[in-house]
């Protein structure tokens, strides 16, 4: 698996298929709702970006006009949710309109929730709101006025897969997962949690998955991320040793 094979995956799903369309004949949506997979939230965000922002003026994967309220797996608090009000409606920099991206919006507490009540409802003109999450737990006055997409994993991103097992495998598998980007590496992991499961080793398949979940959360480098995997997996140590030596 490799990180074209995560872009042609999203290129083709059909929620990104009709917003893709839409776009295109000048129907840019002011709100969407995405439903999307954690491991692949990043570059569906990305790619909506670009696909609402313009593919040009971008550093960084960051852009002036891109508002990020929270991060990846992070809700924004009720601060930075009233902030977004004001942010959306200033005068775009180099695009034709702003983007607001409400991170991990399954977690947002109902004060904030009700907070984006009266953005959802009267967007700025210039402005554009992607609501990204991994459940569809928005409240009801929201969802109604937003464009709401799911994105699945299809069968062959999930199937259980091999974990290196001999030291010539771990050195092929570091050398291979340096040229991918952290989600095509998270992907592969878990594949590597099921087959554990599948290998009745459901002890080594929660280290693994619970280890995952922490390094998504800390947005870690992908260098620390292979280093963590190599620990846990080939050394056995528990994601509590791994992280109580890291603080």
């Amino acid at each position: 698996m490799t990180d074209s094979d995560i872009s042609a995956f999203l290129n083709n799903a059909e929620g990104w298929k009709e917003i893709s369309a839409a776009t295109a004949i000048g129907h840019v949506p002011q709100s969407v709702s995405a439903i999307v997979p954690a491991v692949v939230q990043k570059s569906f965000c990305l790619s909506y970006a670009k696909l609402i922002l313009g593919k040009d003026g971008w550093d960084a994967d960051q852009h002036p006009d891109l508002i990020n309220a929270g991060k990846h797996m992070t809700a924004p608090g009720i601060a930075d949710c009233r902030t977004l009000q004001v942010e959306l409606a200033l005068h775009p920099v180099v695009s034709n309109k702003r983007l607001a991206v409400i991170w991990a919006a399954d977690q947002l507490s109902l004060d904030a929730e009700n907070s984006l009540l009266k953005l959802t409802e009267e967007p700025p003109d210039n402005g554009c709101i992607l609501f990204i999450s991994e459940k569809d737990t928005l409240i009801p006055t929201i969802k109604s006025r937003v464009w709401s997409i799911n994105i699945e994993l299809p069968e062959e991103f999930l199937a259980p897969s091999q974990y290196p097992l001999t030291v010539e495998e771990w050195a092929k598998w570091l050398e291979q997962s340096k040229k991918s980007g952290a989600e095509t590496v998270f992907l592969e992991m878990e594949g590597w949690v099921k087959k554990m499961a599948d290998d009745g080793d459901y002890e080594a398949a929660s280290n693994l998955e619970t280890l995952i979940k922490l390094m998504e959360l800390k947005n870690m480098s992908l260098s620390m991320v292979q280093d963590l995997v190599f620990a846990v997996v080939k050394g056995g140590i528990t994601c509590e040793q791994v992280f109580s030596n890291l603080r």
